[in-house]
Order: structure tokens, then C-alpha cells, then sequence
């Protein structure tokens, strides 16, 4: 090799290194999100993950930019891991007091409704306030905020709880008849229903026990600066219809299983409306 050509080839290496290391460090700035597998809302598909929550977080993360890295694990490790990782986020979480200090919030997401649910046959279940759950047994997940909501108000573990690890394995529990209640929201039961040969109509609602939203939620070492960034970029989302056509993407194929609470249904509001979902 010449000396001309020598020169060129250093050149080409010495830009081809920097070009890296930029590369690189524009990667180390994308944003680690914490989530769990949850349908519709978050899940793993094809080794990718998806969700109508995880295309409103991607389309909040563009708009300013970023591109979130997002890992996805149980719920209990999701929680751990953003509360020790200073800068990531997690998504969904719902907003409680206990949680209201550990997190910066960006928010709501994604509105949604959660109740208890019975099955429709199940008339023998009669459910007027929170102080009759401790006449059935309710299936809920571990680490959930309604699962604590849920103990706090007095149901055990021991006696009117059953506590499961994920949602698969809640509905399990659900339609072996192991339990009376069950846990959900429009969305999460609609899903879990249809992907074990179920519909929507073979349960009943009968106690709401929150309207909030899903929130997305930073790291409290997070770059305040990005976050209030983060909140204007959500709030930009949420007028652009990118929340209504995820929906619509993940849900008009469940269409046929989807429906509102009918006549027959009778549900009451619970006052502890800030035991939310996970």
C-alpha cells in the first residue's frame, strides 16, 4: 500500500470510529422504558413489543426525538428496576398516593375503566358496596396497586384473595371457577377473554372501582427538563387521534366480543376509586 493510499485508509478508519462512537452515544441517550406483558395494552409479538400503550409511548418519545428501549418483564421487576435506574421510565402505571412522590408523571396516556367482574351466569353473586367482597373470593395480580387497595380494605390473602403472577394466569384461576371476581378493564378482559375462546358477554361488571388512566411514569432522577417535554409531547398525542387509532389497531378484531355493560348488569361505583389496575 503507497503512501497515498495509506493516508486514505487511515482517514477512512479514523471517520469510520467516530462515526461509531457517535452512533453509539446517540444509542446511550435513547431512553430504557420499563413494561409487562399486559394485551392489548403491552405485550410481545414476533419478538416485538407492541400494544395500543406502547404505540401512544413510542409516538410521545418521537416527538421529541427519542426513541425509547423498552424491556419488558413481570410486573414486580418492571416496578423494581425503574425505581433503581435513574433516567428510565415505565409504562403503564397507574397513579396512586402511595406511588404519587416515587415518580414523575406524564399523563394520562391511555383512559380506561377498571371493575370487578363476575361471570353472567354467576346471579348468586350480589355486590352493592366493597364491604361484600369479603362474602367471595376475588383473583387479582401480585404488585398490582388495586391488589394492595384491595388488602387494605381489609380482604386477606389468607381468605378472600388469590393472587396470581400475571394476567394468563389470573384468567385461569377466573374460568377454572377457582374464584368468584376478577380483575380487568375494557380492554385487558376483552383480550384475555378472546385469546382463551371467551367473549366480553360471559362476564358482567359489577363494581368500578376506577376511571383513571394509564400514566407513564420517569425515574424521580429523570431529567426534569425531558420530562416536562415528555408531558407537552403527550398532551400533543392526545389531540393528534394516535391514541383512537391504536385503540381501533388493537381492538376492532375483538370487535365481535366487545360490548357495554347491558341492562342486566348491575354495577356499583366504588368510593375507593384510587385502587387502580398495576
Amino acid at each position: 500500500m503507497g503512501g497515498v493510499e495509506m493516508v486514505r485508509y487511515i482517514v477512512l478508519v479514523v471517520l469510520l470510529f467516530f462515526a461509531g462512537a457517535e452512533a453509539a452515544s446517540a444509542a446511550s441517550r435513547d431512553p430504557v422504558v420499563f413494561t409487562e406483558e399486559l394485551a392489548p395494552v403491552h405485550y410481545t409479538e414476533n419478538g416485538e413489543i407492541v400494544g395500543i400503550a406502547t404505540d401512544i409511548v413510542r409516538s410521545i418519545f418521537k416527538q421529541v426525538g427519542l426513541q425509547p428501549y423498552i424491556l419488558s418483564y413481570p410486573w414486580k421487576r418492571t416496578y423494581i428496576n425503574v425505581l433503581h435506574t435513574p433516567g428510565s421510565f415505565v409504562y403503564t402505571i397507574n397513579r396512586t398516593p402511595d406511588r404519587e412522590n416515587l415518580f414523575q408523571w406524564i399523563g394520562p396516556i391511555l383512559h380506561k375503566r377498571t371493575y370487578l367482574y363476575r361471570f353472567a351466569f354467576r346471579n348468586d353473586i350480589k355486590v352493592s358496596s366493597p364491604a361484600d367482597l369479603k362474602n367471595y373470593t376475588t383473583v387479582v395480580i401480585l404488585g398490582y396497586a388495586l391488589t394492595k387497595k384491595l388488602k387494605d380494605m381489609g380482604l386477606s390473602p389468607a381468605r378472600e384473595l388469590i393472587v396470581t403472577r400475571n394476567k394468563q394466569e389470573q384468567m385461569r384461576v377466573f374460568l377454572k371457577g377457582r374464584a368468584d371476581l376478577i380483575t380487568g378493564n375494557e380492554f385487558t378482559m376483552a383480550r384475555a377473554l378472546a385469546e382463551t375462546g371467551h367473549c366480553l358477554d360471559e362476564v358482567v361488571p359489577v363494581l368500578l372501582m376506577n376511571e383513571k388512566g394509564y400514566y407513564l411514569a420517569a425515574n424521580k432522577a429523570t431529567d426534569p427538563e425531558l420530562v416536562e417535554r415528555l408531558r407537552l409531547a403527550n398532551t400533543k398525542i392526545q389531540q393528534m387521534g394516535v391514541v383512537q387509532q391504536s385503540i381501533a389497531r388493537y381492538m376492532q378484531p375483538l370487535q365481535k366480543t366487545l360490548r357495554q355493560p347491558s341492562h342486566h348488569a348491575v354495577i356499583t361505583h366504588s368510593p375507593f376509586t384510587q385502587a387502580h389496575g398495576n
